[in-house]
């Protein structure tokens, strides 16, 4: 019985949650095992996500640089309060390589979900609604946890090894104002191509 008084209680017990995510055998497609991954609670939750986040605008607004801007919402009859994603930390180089910008909507009191809409945008401030340099939303808004966002959003993107078609398969980007394609089919067709090869 001294040995169990000696224990921490069992919401403090480092086994219980482990400080870091394991990682994945060599043998085993870890992407594949992502894909395939069926959960009532996850799917349930992604459809109340893609039903209540705001859609991307079509160009990105440039005002947004300085400061938080609020942007009408037609869909849902209301503003929706966005920031600038396009920092050094968002890694735009490795994460959406042909994007020059890129916006997050903020997590608000009538938010039904922890998720933020990602939007990332061209040189010439197009929405990309397609290919490597095209966001996906987050499930888990880096407002509310950076740590459960890199698990939930940044992990599986790592575990396809950056194949954004694979994870756009399961997480698409968002094009809910029927933006025009961008990039052209060529060029989407040729970042798809060099995909499958790497």
């Amino acid at each position: 019985m001294q040995g169990a008084l000696d224990q921490p209680p069992p919401h403090q017990r480092a086994d219980r949650f482990p400080s870091h995510t394991p990682l994945p055998s060599a043998d085993v497609d870890s992407c594949e095992k992502w894909l395939n991954c069926k959960s009532d609670f996850l799917a349930k939750y992604l459809s109340q996500v893609l039903r209540d986040l705001p859609s991307c605008p079509c160009a990105y607004p440039l005002e947004v640089v300085y400061r938080a801007v609020s942007l009408p919402e037609e869909r849902q009859g209301r503003s929706f309060r966005w920031r600038d994603a396009s920092g050094p930390r968002e890694r735009l180089d490795v994460y959406q390589p042909t994007a020059r910008f890129c916006l997050r909507s903020l997590l608000s009191l009538q938010s039904s979900t922890l998720a933020a809409q990602h939007c990332c945008y061209d040189a010439g401030s197009r929405l990309l609604t397609r290919g490597k340099g095209a966001a996906a939303p987050d499930l888990v808004s880096t407002d509310f946890s950076p740590e459960l966002h890199f698990k939930v959003d940044t992990l599986p993107w790592l575990l396809c090894k950056g194949d954004w078609s694979r994870y756009h398969a399961v997480r698409p980007p968002n094009n809910g104002r029927a933006c025009a394609d961008n990039p052209p089919e060529e060029e989407y067709l040729a970042q798809l191509q060099e995909a499958k090869e790497y």
